[in-house]
């Protein structure tokens, strides 16, 4: 656990150096430097419990002396201080306001050791930290900490001018790529397998982008249920673990499945690609990578990728070693399944957002709104040729966010537009559909009744936890998997006026090719060709959606050609999808968009709630009416139990207890109670 800290010292931290006072420059009567809250949450994960953390500091007591002096993370509120040592040396006297001071420090013992400098304005080593792109973060946070390779170039700058202080960056690993490069002279050009997996360790994947890449494997191996494990990493480390009921591989497949780009066939419904995403999502995340995997009739097997591994013999030598008792639970599959276990992760270089959440609970919802987000499909049932799909984190079940799913949403009718055919049988096309969605004021009178915290909640699950503006645009689905969303990729301008209108547009492996569907599935290209019929498809709704912002009226459909419900080759449209056709002269038109359909109005349902003060009450919430029947009347609860599987009973029951609410029912067996 080896990090390196920076931050540009501000005046009043300055107190901490004797001389910056004695040339009485201080402003503050500090005498410590700050540490950001999530910077101490990164660095020493157990520290949420604790209010001092020591640490044994190694710093330069002039240009050639080090000392050693004990030293400690004080916190303060939220944040903490680095205090226990006041330079008293005139060696100092350099300091002043957006001096850097770096710190390099290994957190895996207690106490920590770490060595630490201060460098001048002037000097090229803060030039050469500050003018790489490992320094981008200061932009945005005060101080930032990076992991390990994360922070390599820093290391070596600091080794270099500070070699007193600073051990030479990567020493284990230098010595093995000169007997890797000794023992290569020859035609033998094969990858090394260190530099590799830093190539694809940096491949663009967050946490929640990796989790999703990891589940699409999942899916590839028919799982109907996947069980993720993330724990607190302030208890046991930072691990996670992927485990499903699917399919699972046989030895030979499972070898086959831990090699780099291996190539296999694909079905129409794979969500697989090049051979990569398990190994690249993986290691985007962490050191070492374990695989649990059994079919059906076959004994599980377990194969591991170790970064150390890697960079000690430099060999593809996957290990078979047993998964450890720690994570045994979490690996434990049934008949047959698939446990990927990350393990020696590496800590999320994400600036928290606020201080109201810890950085733990940030990652947890981020992972668990982005999952929510991209299988909406597969959580609802309606991802096509699939069953519905459970996923839980932490044995939390998921819950679908469909972003064109509210009730008050307008959709239109879909419409087909083929792409360059690669061969007689396989025209690749995509499908888009428009939808409008509420405005503000219709959303918030179809919540009003929902208490503000549900309010807040659903209110983010439309805005898919940003700004409405942002949710604008369209919304690519590979194989019923969203892949990217938001934005007009250049077809329009980002507008407040428009911000309602969410476009759907699926496609299948066909399309990856002319898409570019790039490497970890979550960037597409729009072809040129069809940026013109795909403008005109949309011009349409986009239209509607500024009534519906402007809260009028929505005007009778608006066409853009005199378009007809056949394909390009004048057949009929297959499943009833409307494709653009082509026009005399050769003009490309786009059939008339169909209105709306009206909203329906869902049946009241019936639930059981823990507590409440009358034997049942009926509301109005975000999932329209319901009937919540408490323990104060048990015969009703028991009969509520009887027939939860009758929609047509429960209906008639909610009409029943309607009309003795009428009454006054409810009321009078209150008011004897």
């Amino acid at each position: 656990m080896r990090f390196t800290i920076l931050r540009l010292l501000k005046p009043s931290e300055l107190g901490m150096f004797h001389e910056y006072r004695r040339q009485g420059k201080e402003r503050a009567k500090q005498r410590a430097i700050n540490f950001d809250w999530d910077v101490v949450d990164t660095v020493f994960p157990s520290a949420e419990d604790q209010d001092t953390i020591s640490i044994n500091c190694r710093r330069l007591e002039d240009e050639h002396t080090v000392v050693e002096v004990a030293s400690w993370l004080k916190r303060q509120h939220r944040n903490w201080r680095f205090e226990g040592d006041c330079p008293t040396s005139p060696f100092y006297k350099f300091v002043d306001p957006g001096v850097l001071f770096a710190m390099v420090v290994d957190a895996s013992i207690t106490p920590a050791n770490a060595s630490w400098v201060v460098i001048p304005a002037d000097h090229p080593a803060r030039s050469s930290i500050l003018g790489h792109g490992e320094s981008a973060r200061l932009g945005k946070s005060a101080m930032i900490a990076l992991y390990g390779d994360e922070g390599q170039h820093c290391q070596a700058v600091l080794s270099d001018h500070f070699p007193q202080l600073f051990k030479e960056a990567e020493t284990v690993s230098m010595t093995s790529q000169k007997e890797y490069d000794d023992n290569h002279n020859d035609d033998d050009a094969a990858p090394d397998p260190l530099g590799l997996f830093k190539i694809l360790a940096r491949a663009g994947h967050s946490l929640p982008s990796a989790v999703a890449d990891l589940v699409d494997n999942s899916l590839s191996h028919g799982a109907r249920e996947i069980d993720i494990t993330f724990p607190n990493p302030n208890v046991g480390g930072r691990w996670m673990c992927i485990r499903d009921d699917g399919t699972g591989m046989t030895p030979s497949g499972l070898r086959n499945a831990m090699k780099i780009g291996h190539q296999r066939e694909y079905d129409n419904g794979d969500l697989g690609k090049f051979g990569y995403g398990l190994k690249g999502a993986a290691w985007s995340q962490a050191d070492r990578l374990t695989v649990v995997s059994k079919a059906a009739g076959n004994q599980s097997t377990t194969f591991t990728w170790d970064k150390e591994h890697l960079a000690k013999t430099r060999r593809w030598a996957l290990l078979n070693d047993p998964v450890a008792l720690e994570h045994a639970s979490a690996v434990d599959i049934g008949d047959s399944g698939t446990a990927v276990l990350l393990t020696q992760m590496r800590p999320s270089m994400e600036p928290a957002r606020g201080k109201a959440d810890s950085p733990y609970a940030q990652e947890l919802a981020a992972i668990r709104s982005h999952l929510e987000l991209v299988f909406h499909r597969y959580l609802e049932g309606k991802a096509r040729g699939r069953e519905k799909v459970v996923i839980r984190l932490n044995d939390e079940v998921l819950r679908a966010n469909n972003p064109m799913g509210h009730p008050l949403t307008k959709e239109y009718d879909q419409h087909r537009i083929e792409l360059p055919s690669s061969g007689p049988d396989k025209t690749p096309a995509l499908y888009v559909r428009a939808y409008v969605t509420p405005n503000e004021a219709e959303f918030d009178e179809y919540i009003k009744d929902l208490p503000p915290l549900e309010q807040r909640v659903e209110r983010d699950r439309h805005t898919l936890n940003g700004r409405a503006n942002d949710a604008q645009g369209l919304y690519f689905y590979r194989l019923d998997r969203l892949i990217k969303w938001g934005g007009w990729e250049d077809l329009f301008a980002k507008d407040e006026h428009t911000k309602l209108i969410r476009v759907a547009i699926d496609f299948d492996r066909l399309a990856d090719e002319q898409l570019q569907v790039d490497i970890s599935k979550q960037l597409v290209r729009l072809p040129f060709a069809i940026t013109k019929p795909l403008e005109d498809l949309i011009k349409a709704p986009r239209a509607a959606a500024r009534l519906r912002y402007n809260k009028k009226e929505k005007p009778a459909p608006v066409t853009t050609g005199g378009g007809k419900n056949v394909s390009t080759t004048g057949k009929p449209a297959p499943n009833g999808v409307v494709p653009p056709t082509t026009a005399a002269g050769g003009g490309t038109t786009v059939a008339p968009l169909a209105p709306p359909p009206a909203v329906k109005k869902e049946k009241a349902s019936i639930r059981l709630v823990s507590s409440g003060d009358k034997p049942w009450q009926r509301k109005t919430g975000f999932k329209g009416e319901e009937v919540e029947v408490t323990p104060l009347m048990p015969t009703l609860v028991r009969l509520v139990q009887l027939i939860d599987k009758d929609a047509e009973v429960k209906a008639a029951l909610s009409e029943f207890l309607r009309a003795l609410e009428n009454a006054g029912v409810p009321n009078q067996l209150t008011d004897k109670a």
